[in-house]
C-alpha cells in the first residue's frame, strides 16, 4: 500500500496536476499542492477526502471531452517531463556561462513569437553531445547540443537555431505530437481512480497513460521528428522573429549550409528527425525574400555580437 501511495503523489505531482487549470469550477478546494495528501485521505476511508477526489474524478471525465483545450499550467507540466526525457538520452552540459548567454538570447527572441509567454518563461539549456541536435518541447523547454551550437559562426547564426525551436514551442508543435486516443485513455483512468482510488491496478494503469502522453511527444522529437509541414512552419516563424527582432533572416540558410556536409543519412541525429537542408533552404530563401527590407547591422552591433557570441560559446 506504501508503495501504492508514493505512486499517487509521484503521478499527481507530476502529471495529474496538469487537469486540475482546466476544470478549476469542479475542483474548488482542491489546490496544485494538496492533491496528493487528498489522495492519501481519501484512500485511508477519510469522507471529506473522498468527496474531493470524486469532484477530481468528475474533472477526469469533463477533460475526456476536451483533451485538446491544454491550459497554460497544463503545457508547463507536460514540457518540463518531456525535457526530463530528453535530459535521460543528452546529459546537460555544465557550462553556466554559455547557459545564461543562451537564456539571454533566447528570451529576448521569444519575445517577439507568438507565445511570448509561457506558465514559467522560456528556459534554454545546452545538452552535453557532438550529436547535431536542438528539440522545443511544451511551454518554452529549449534544449540545443554543443554539436549544434559548435556549427554557428555569428550570434545571428546561434539566434536561428534557437528560434526555430522557439518556432515549435510557440506553434504548440509538442501538443500535436499528443494522439487523442492517448488523452482519452490518460483522462478515462484519472476517473477510475476518483472511482477506485485504493485500487493498485488502477494506480498502475493511471501512472502507464499520463507516461504515454508524454512518451507521444518525447518520441516524436527524439526518434521520428515532425512532420515537413510543421518543420517548415517553425522554419518560417524563425525567419519573422529573426527579422523582428533585428537579426539576420539568412543565418538559419547559413546553418543549414554548415549543417548538410554534417549530416549522416540514418543517422540518429539532426539528419533522422528533420527534413533534408536543401530543401528547407529552398523554402527560406523564398520566405526570406518577401519580408521587407530592414538596415542591417552596424559594425558595432556586428562588433558587440561577435564579442558575446566568442565570449559564451567560444570553447563550447
Amino acid at each position: 500500500m506504501k508503495r501504492a501511495l508514493r505512486t499517487v503523489r509521484i503521478v499527481l505531482v507530476a502529471g495529474l496536476v496538469l487537469t486540475t487549470a482546466a476544470c478549476s469550477s469542479l475542483l474548488r478546494g482542491i489546490s496544485v499542492g494538496n492533491i496528493a495528501d487528498t489522495a492519501i485521505g481519501a484512500a485511508a476511508g477519510n469522507t471529506e477526502d473522498q468527496a474531493k477526489m470524486d469532484q477530481l474524478s468528475k474533472a477526469g471525465a469533463a477533460l475526456s471531452t476536451a483533451a485538446e483545450e491544454i491550459t497554460p499550467e497544463q503545457e508547463y507540466y507536460i514540457g518540463r517531463a518531456v525535457a526530463a526525457t530528453v535530459l535521460r538520452v543528452y546529459k546537460p552540459w555544465d557550462g553556466p556561462a554559455a547557459n545564461e548567454y543562451l537564456n539571454r538570447l533566447g528570451r529576448g527572441l521569444a519575445l517577439a513569437s507568438i507565445l511570448p509567454e509561457t506558465f514559467s518563461g522560456y528556459h534554454f539549456l545546452i545538452m552535453d553531445t557532438d550529436d547535431i541536435n536542438a528539440f522545443g518541447a511544451p511551454s518554452g523547454f529549449v534544449l540545443v547540443s554543443r554539436g549544434l551550437l559548435r556549427l554557428a559562426a555569428s550570434e545571428d547564426e546561434v539566434a536561428a537555431i534557437l528560434a526555430h525551436e522557439i518556432g515549435h514551442v510557440s506553434l504548440k508543435h509538442g501538443l500535436k505530437a499528443i494522439s487523442v486516443g492517448r488523452w482519452t485513455e490518460a483522462t478515462k483512468q484519472l476517473a477510475l481512480f476518483g472511482a477506485a482510488n485504493s485500487d493498485s491496478a488502477v494506480l498502475r494503469n493511471l501512472t502507464n497513460s499520463f507516461g504515454d502522453v508524454i512518451g507521444d511527444i518525447a518520441k516524436t522529437m527524439i526518434t521520428s521528428g515532425y512532420s515537413r509541414d510543421l518543420e517548415r512552419d517553425a522554419d518560417l516563424e524563425a525567419v519573422r522573429i529573426l527579422h523582428d527582432v533585428g537579426y539576420d533572416p539568412g543565418a538559419l540558410v547559413r546553418v543549414l549550409k554548415a549543417m548538410e556536409p554534417k549530416l549522416k543519412p540514418g543517422g540518429k541525429d539532426f539528419a533522422k528527425t528533420h527534413p533534408d537542408p536543401a530543401t528547407r533552404i529552398a523554402s527560406l530563401t523564398t520566405a526570406a525574400q518577401k519580408l521587407t527590407t530592414v538596415p542591417p547591422a552596424t559594425a558595432a552591433q556586428l562588433k558587440a555580437r561577435q564579442a558575446r557570441w566568442q565570449a559564451a560559446l567560444g570553447k563550447t
